[in-house]
């Protein structure tokens, strides 16, 4: 099975099963072609030996754990799902490039790992390629969006449930997980990516990027522009990463850092209503306007 996305390519070494039993990923299939080189190879079914060391780091979510043991030329990370009592390995090589795991298929929740699993593998690798994926809702009107950008709870999925309602033409691109990534003319764009949490939108596009948002809430609507060093900052608590691991971590920042100086972003202070759309999108228009003469 190959993957594209943010116009990146992922090869996984499974049958049609799996995409039948994982409906997300299904947009984004595409057939080989000796034209598009992969950039990361996964292989499941593989002899992954377990750790009897402490582990580097550990984080504890959604009914899941994930161990992490980072090595000189390596890195092995263990997947353990409270609601199937299974635990699934993985091995990748400091880059990302080739990634082992001893999953095999066995029931449903199997294969929810799976898919936990490849979007690690993504998430890292892609990071070499300037790509990086955020914790936000993002939106889009015609070929050009914008993201809201926070941790759990703090309305950004509200905000873009309202733009589709009071925006004329806008369409939920991604709902938990978009992928910001940095072209070599300069440009960002902000793609949908088969991660998008509780909202089944799995869109297999780009848009220009051309704001972000960083939602708070509060009693009344007021957007205040950030520097790029507060970009930096904000972008930084959104996005996935890997403690301690100086290879991931320098591609990362590198990226988050050039996008912080290229594209204006807020501290949105809002309420759950239409006219903090109104005074979202009229800032939106704004910047599409002066970016466009």
């Amino acid at each position: 099975m190959r993957l594209s996305i943010a116009g990146l390519y992922v090869d996984v070494a499974v049958d049609t099963a799996v995409v039948e039993a994982l409906p997300n990923l299904q947009p984004f299939v595409v057939s080989d072609s000796e034209d598009d080189s992969p950039i990361c190879h996964v292989r499941t079914g593989q002899e992954v030996t377990g750790e009897d060391t402490p582990s580097t780091l550990s984080s504890h979510a959604d009914e899941k754990t994930i161990l992490v043991w980072l090595k000189p030329d390596a890195c092995k990370l263990s997947l353990y799902n409270a609601r199937s009592g299974q635990t699934y390995w993985l091995q990748a090589d400091r880059q990302w490039q080739q990634v082992l795991t001893d999953w095999i298929p066995s029931g449903a929740e199997s294969f929810a790992s799976l898919n936990d699993l490849i979007m690690i593998a993504f998430v890292y690798r892609s990071a070499f390629y300037q790509a990086v994926t955020v914790h936000a809702s993002a939106v889009a009107v015609k070929d050009e969006g914008c993201a809201f950008v926070g941790p759990s709870g703090i309305g950004k999925s509200t905000h873009s449930r309202l733009w589709l309602q009071h925006v004329p033409g806008a369409r939920l691109l991604n709902d938990d997980q978009p992928v910001l990534r940095l072209h070599p003319d300069g440009t960002v764009r902000l793609y949908g990516s088969p991660w998008s949490g509780k909202t089944a939108c799995y869109c297999n596009e780009g848009v220009l990027l051309k704001a972000l948002f960083f939602m708070e809430q509060a009693l009344e609507n007021q957007l205040t522009p950030l520097t790029g060093i507060e970009t930096f900052q904000q972008l930084m608590k959104a996005t996935s990463l890997m403690g301690r691991d100086t290879v991931t971590f320098r591609a990362i920042s590198s990226t988050q850092a050039s996008v912080s100086g290229a594209i204006p972003a807020f501290r949105f202070q809002n309420r759950p209503t239409e006219e903090a759309v109104a005074l979202s999108y009229q800032t939106f228009t704004d910047i599409v306007s002066l970016k466009n003469r």
